[in-house]
């Protein structure tokens, strides 16, 4: 039963993926955001600014996804940029055991994946009910807008020392960093043909949204 509510879920969003709304932004932000505050007790602070972080991620790479499908490299190289960043800002919000719980869960620290041709959020896979909600609305789910996003705050984050009441995660997370990178980009994306001479940006490529690349985590 769980397995058909997926594949029911998919034929009907999939195709939308490609045209994300600032709306659709945000109810993917919220269920997606719901489930982590659930499986990793997060307290209302942490909820409200993981939300922030989780609508800066998905609002930066929705218009870079397509490109990505198609195997251009740029495009797969600004999607992790921008989930390094998400990665790493999540390191400031959450406690160390938290954090170690959501690198545990790939469906958490690694929410995206492509299937078939298109680009889908893995925590669908757990949690196939898409009305199934632990938790009411973040207090600023209809009017955050990437205000704290790095770029706004000199590529350094907005959430460090904010959370001075417990330990953190020791160190940068950088997936790209670690040995296990090109395991993960496949498991990511190991069914897309990447294309040759693709890493440069093309002229009339989209950038990934409104927010620009960081290149440095703090």
């Amino acid at each position: 039963m769980k397995k058909y509510l997926f594949i029911l879920f998919m034929a009907v969003t999939t195709t939308a993926m490609a045209g994300m709304s600032t709306s659709k932004v945000r109810k993917e932000t919220r269920f997606l955001t719901d489930k982590m505050a659930y499986e990793l007790d997060l307290n209302t602070s942490q909820y409200n600014d993981a939300y922030e972080i989780n609508y800066d991620f998905i609002y930066s790479i929705r218009n870079i996804m397509d490109y990505v499908v198609r195997g251009e490299e740029w495009a797969m190289n600004d999607y992790y940029e921008a989930l390094d960043i998400r990665n790493d800002d999540l390191r400031w919000v959450f406690s160390e055991s938290q954090y170690r719980r959501f690198l545990g869960a790939d469906y958490f620290y690694r929410p995206l994946y492509i299937n078939g041709g298109r680009w889908n959020f893995r925590v669908y896979i757990n949690y196939p009910n898409t009305r199934l909600f632990y938790f009411g609305i973040p207090y600023h789910y209809r009017t955050y807008s990437g205000a704290h996003y790095r770029p706004h705050y000199h590529h350094v984050s907005y959430y460090r020392g904010r959370y001075n009441q417990f330990g953190h995660y020791s160190r940068p997370y950088r997936i790209r960093d670690e040995r296990v990178f090109h395991s993960y980009r496949r498991s990511d994306f190991g069914s897309v043909n990447m294309r040759p001479n693709t890493s440069n940006r093309p002229s009339n490529a989209p950038t990934s949204g409104s927010f620009e690349s960081s290149g440095q985590l703090r």
